[in-house]
């Protein structure tokens, strides 16, 4: 089997990704004697048409990857997403024992982020490690069980979706939509037999061990290098693209693959809009760093939506025509790795504030004097402070709305008890359905070195008073990531506080084409008409009130996703079809 090769200076579990495992599909009967297996390498998408009962085995992967090798003559090893290190025999075999013996802690210590499937005579584990950002679905009866990165697969006909699920998806929350299909969450294996399925935790996150009372410059240089050590991987596999923004993040995860000796290219979505123009910043990290700046033009007019479109599950978010403008590019470029800055918020950003964290934190008594002091200078009132001296009370709750940041969806039928959208860092539906639709198609990897797990376990070290810092009545965001920026990027980088209005470019499609929205929303092809989603009256009332159609711009935009996705859900064949999908050879 060919290998990847570990390029000079990597260290120990640092090897170059694999990365050209593209999903998995699975069909597995149980009873009797175990079935033979047919298992196919193909491109991405391709389903072969089987006839026979037995159990069938799909692994999609980038044209000319090697084979995984088997564990045995009756087993088979599926992967999806990318993999550090070569897939050898020796690593296949270690990975099976561990799954069949239940030896968690020998799989937890497998380096990189892993997902996928062993298949067995009579069980199958599928196993998702903690920092892995692969979606891995599953289905079973008592004598059938289908897996797939792809829910669609699992689906036996149109309508499988639920109508809470819908609704909420069309108010901008991450839900999942098929009641009827589990998930598998991150840091388990999932085993399954035919009389039972048990689910096991298996890569805890735990806090990072450094000292009592580590300073705030302690943890930057800590961070730093944990952001270089997670970009390693990445510098021995040819040219790396970064999408970056302009803000903090992104520069981070450049830098970095900088540091390591990565070829680099940054892509930068790219708006004429100036109320949303970030390229200022990040030419000017490209420039500092001596980076190649790709700025890639978005398309703000008649093709922002497109019912062609073909969705596994709603997309109820901006800007998919913008996903596709930058993978159309990426993929001309030969680019098939492509890094961002996702988790910085969570990595380095705050969830809650207050007196009770910085009396409370462990921080040196000398940090926690400077930071009382902070909270004097801030725009915060003594009194609230004070209040915030209890572990229940957040200076940040007045910036953050009850029950999460709800979007205004004026033209919803109102849903009684519907639950607020809970935050749920294992579940990315909007990401997994741009994988799916968007990156895998043609071949792209997207990389997300910010959620390593030595990031996560220093997310979970780091003291609540050191993700924001009031100082002289500003709130500074992210002080341990600026701190570590300070020295590597000119003070315009990283002393960079405020927002541009990003949101600009995608209100202003709303208000230029209400007409759009109308014949899509509330003309007699609705979907969310018929199903009791959108309600036409509320609809036109919105639509004819600028103001309004301001305020609902977002959930508009997300709700015309969850539209498209219906009208895709019922062009798919009927159970038995390839769902519109090209079969294998």
């Amino acid at each position: 089997m060919e290998t990847v090769p570990v390029p000079d200076g990597a260290r120990p579990g640092g090897a170059s990704p694999v990365g050209d495992y593209l999903g998995c599909y699975g069909r597995v009967p149980f009873g009797g004697q175990a079935p033979r297996i047919s298992y196919v390498s193909a491109p991405f998408g391709r389903r072969p048409a089987w006839s026979d009962p037995g159990r069938h085995l799909v692994q999609w992967a980038v044209p000319g990857t090697p084979r995984i090798p088997y564990p045995s003559e009756r087993e088979r090893l599926l992967l999806t997403g990318v993999v550090r290190g070569p897939v050898t025999p020796a690593w296949v075999d270690r990975l099976a024992k561990a799954l069949k013996e239940g030896r968690h802690a020998d799989l937890a210590r497998m380096p990189g982020a892993l997902s996928g499937a062993l298949v067995a005579d009579h069980r199958v584990f599928l196993f998702r490690s903690a920092t892995s950002e692969e979606a891995l679905h599953y289905r079973r009866s008592r004598d059938l069980l289908r897996f797939s990165t792809d829910p669609t697969d699992l689906l036996d006909g149109p309508g499988e979706y639920g109508r809470e699920e819908l609704w909420r998806a069309c108010r901008g929350d991450m839900v999942f939509v098929y009641p009827g299909i589990a998930r598998v969450p991150p840091g388990t294996v999932v085993t399954l037999e035919r009389d039972c399925a048990t689910t096991a935790a298996y890569d805890p996150v735990t806090p990072l061990d450094l000292p009592p009372r580590t300073t705030m410059t302690e943890f930057a240089e800590a961070a730093w290098e944990l952001v270089v050590e997670a970009a390693r991987p990445y510098a021995g596999r040819g040219r790396t693209g970064i999408l970056l923004s302009g803000g903090l993040d992104s520069a981070a995860v450049l830098a970095a693959l900088v540091e390591c000796g990565a070829d680099a290219v940054a892509y930068h979505y790219a708006t004429r809009d100036p109320l949303a123009d970030e390229s200022a910043y990040a030419r000017a990290v490209c420039d500092h760093l001596g980076v190649p700046f790709v700025p890639v033009p978005t398309d703000h007019g008649a093709g922002y939506l497109d019912e062609r479109w073909q969705f596994p599950h709603p997309y109820n978010h901006l800007a998919y025509r913008w996903l596709e403008q930058m993978a159309e590019r990426v993929a001309a470029d030969g680019v098939t790795f492509l890094a961002w800055g996702r988790e910085g918020d969570r990595i380095f950003g705050p969830a809650r504030y207050g007196l009770h964290d910085v009396l409370t934190g462990d921080l040196p008594a000398r940090e926690k004097a400077t930071l009382c002091r902070g909270l004097l200078t801030s725009r915060w009132e003594l009194p609230r402070i004070l209040r915030s001296a209890s572990p229940r009370t957040s200076l940040l709750d007045d910036l953050v709305p009850a029950g999460g940041a709800v979007r205004p969806a004026d033209f919803l039928t109102p849903l009684p008890g519907a639950p607020a959208d809970a935050f749920d860092a294992g579940h990315a539906p909007q990401e997994h359905c741009a994988n799916l639709t968007v990156w895998r198609p043609r071949g792209i990897q997207l990389c997300n070195p910010l959620g390593s797990k030595g990031l996560r376990s220093l997310a979970a070290r780091l003291p609540h008073a050191y993700r924001l810092l009031p100082h002289q009545g500003r709130l500074i965001t992210k002080p341990v990531l600026r701190l570590m920026l300070s020295g590597r990027f000119p003070d315009t980088v990283w002393r960079r506080h405020g927002r541009l209005w990003l949101g600009s470019p995608h209100k202003d499609y709303v208000l230029r084409h209400p007409h759009v929205f109308a014949g899509l929303l509330g003309g007699p092809d609705a979907h969310l008409v018929r199903l009791g989603v959108v309600d036409p009256r509320r609809l036109a009332h919105v639509l004819a009130e600028p103001a309004r159609l301001r305020l609902n711009a977002e959930s508009l935009i997300g709700t015309a996703m969850t539209e498209l996705f219906l009208r895709s859900d019922a062009r798919r064949t009927p159970p038995g079809g390839l769902r519109g999908r090209t079969a294998c050879p």
